[in-house]
This record gives structure tokens, sequence and C-alpha cells, in this order.
């Protein structure tokens, strides 16, 4: 994998949970439906992949753990991409750095 665009990740203090742990689901993105603006256990706030809720709307339980983590990224950084959803790629970078970054960012294939 091969990111061929800078990106800078846009939350500073993001939401992460457990598998088993409450998180409150309050809407879908516009750009990006598959993704919900939600509220976890530690009242931290941001966007969930519904991949990672039993359900979309509500008091829901994370089905498996989850961080909503974004990397900032310069164009020529490599790695392996861990999950492609809903627009989205999940990193793990060869410095070692893990996150999420928009997928337009990235050439997979590389």
């Amino acid at each position: 994998m091969l990111v061929h665009a800078a990106y800078t990740a846009q939350y500073a203090d993001p939401i992460a949970f457990h598998a088993g742990e409450t998180v409150e689901v309050y809407h879908a993105d516009s750009e990006f439906p598959e993704w919900f603006w939600c509220r976890g256990p530690d009242a931290k706030e941001g966007w969930v992949h519904s991949s990672f809720l039993s359900r979309t709307t509500g008091r829901v339980t994370g089905v498996r753990d989850y961080s909503a983590k974004e990397l900032t990224v310069e164009a020529g950084a490599t790695g392996r991409v861990i999950h492609l959803l809903g627009g989205w790629a999940y990193l793990q970078l060869d410095d070692d750095r893990c996150g999420w970054v928009p997928e337009k960012v990235i050439d997979a294939a590389v």
C-alpha cells in the first residue's frame, strides 16, 4: 500500500471502545452513510462504522474492539491495509503507526 496524497487527522481525542461496551448512536454521516456519529463509554465521540455496532440506533453494544484514531500521513508513506470500510482505510504503516485515512489517499494495490 502506498499513500499518494497527504492527510491530516481531524480528531485529536477519538472515540474508542471494547467489544461488549455500550455505545450511543446519534446519526449517519451524509457523505459516508455506513458511518455513524457515536458516544463511547468514556463520553468521547466520533465516527464508527456500522460493522462495529450491534445496531445503528439508540444505545447499542460494540461487537468488536474499535478506535477511531486517524493518521496524519505524508505522500509516499507505505504499509499495509487492515480494513477497507465505507470509503475509509485502516492502515498499519511501515513505522508501526496504525489508524484510519480516507481510502482516496491510498493506492491499496501497491
